[in-house]
């Protein structure tokens, strides 16, 4: 059987890179189910507001897949063979870019207040918040003026300007972002005289780098793309992937916390505790304005600090007191206060 060709319309670029797109996408939502795994396993007390931003983010993610099925059934299910589908698109396009803005939004707003939270000033968060803004602002003018079009290609020429202003904003806020966490990291390593601590901020430059490059070159060849061959739809490959790039880097960059993956430092599991809890936590995200009671301590806690009352006395005829909260009206005060005013040559 001969395939039938449509004049004027070459089908590969229109429909390729949405496969490519789809296929990415479902490994992707994959990698974030494990990385949700691995978080609630690790971190079952964490923050509440953490906990929110994980949740929210994991909906959103599943609501774009359910989205993203519904087009590409309509796509390459009900709408097979028919041009009209490579024309005019599914209503749920339209809800596509919106759904990928709210996800964008949660990953660079959380990194925006981190910046923030580690650096207690405004000028260098600030500017990146409104690069994200703009882009935000981009994203959904060029949203609500798709679905005001009935989600047809011939909209794009239109509203190519509020694209490329999405586009080319998430990618300057993402290198905006790595360049100011490298910068504070690097900061305080300069400030550190100890080579534990110099090895973990080390470990954090390098994984706001490689996590910032991740979505940065997304991002940008994403606009490339855009700019260069919009009338094709090579540029739905990355757009289908990049807001599951933003959930993956934002959850590998809360997972890294637990001290399994501080592999080659001095902080090494196997001699800090070979079961390591979730709890223990690098210098990123410490508080160093926040400090503990020392009257406070509690020996259940998961800290990196174990209080032992194991005592080994090598003397029979010493004594050891292991509890220095008696009471006045303890009966074994008294009995106490008489051992105490013997002489130092035993009891």
């Amino acid at each position: 059987m001969a395939f039938e060709v449509i004049p004027g319309i070459n089908i590969a670029p229109l429909t390729g890179p949405m496969i490519l797109g789809f296929m990415w996408s479902y490994c992707l939502y994959g990698v974030l189910l494990v990385q949700l795994y691995m978080y609630l396993e690790m971190f079952p007390s964490d923050r509440k507001g953490i906990k929110l931003l994980v949740w929210t983010m994991f909906f959103f993610e599943t609501f774009f897949t359910v989205l993203m099925t519904l087009a590409a059934w309509d796509l390459f299910g009900s709408g097979w063979g028919n041009p009209a589908v490579l024309l005019t698109l599914h209503w749920s396009w339209g809800t596509l870019p919106l759904v990928s803005g709210v996800l964008s939004g949660l990953a660079q707003g959380f990194y925006i207040w981190r910046i923030w939270h580690l650096t207690k000033q405004l000028w260098l968060p600030l500017p990146i918040a409104l690069v994200m803004l703009a882009q935000l602002i981009g994203l959904w003018w060029f949203g609500l003026e798709f679905n005001i079009g009935h989600w047809t290609i011939s909209v794009f020429n239109r509203l190519s300007p509020q694209v490329t202003v999405w586009l080319g904003g998430s990618a300057v806020c993402d290198v905006l972002i790595t360049m100011a966490l490298t910068f504070i990291f690097w900061r305080k390593k300069k400030a550190s005289n100890f080579a534990q601590t110099s090895g973990v901020l080390n470990r954090l430059i390098r994984l706001s780098i490689e996590t910032g490059l991740l979505t940065s070159v997304t991002a940008t060849v994403e606009t490339i793309l855009w700019v260069g061959w919009h009338q094709y739809n090579y540029h739905f490959t990355l757009f289908l992937m990049l807001g599951k790039l933003y959930s993956n880097v934002l959850m590998a960059t809360l997972n890294c916390r637990n001290p399994i993956f501080l592999v080659g430092s001095s902080q090494t599991p196997s001699l800090v505790n070979p079961n390591p809890v979730g709890t223990i936590q690098t210098s990123f995200w410490s508080e160093p304005h926040e400090r503990l009671p020392s009257s406070n301590v509690n020996s259940g806690s998961r800290g990196g600090v174990h209080i032992s009352r194991n005592v080994y006395v090598d003397d029979p005829n010493a004594m050891v007191m292991t509890d220095f909260n008696i009471s006045a009206n303890h009966p074994d005060r008294d009995d106490l206060e008489k051992g105490l005013r013997k002489p130092l040559g035993g009891l």
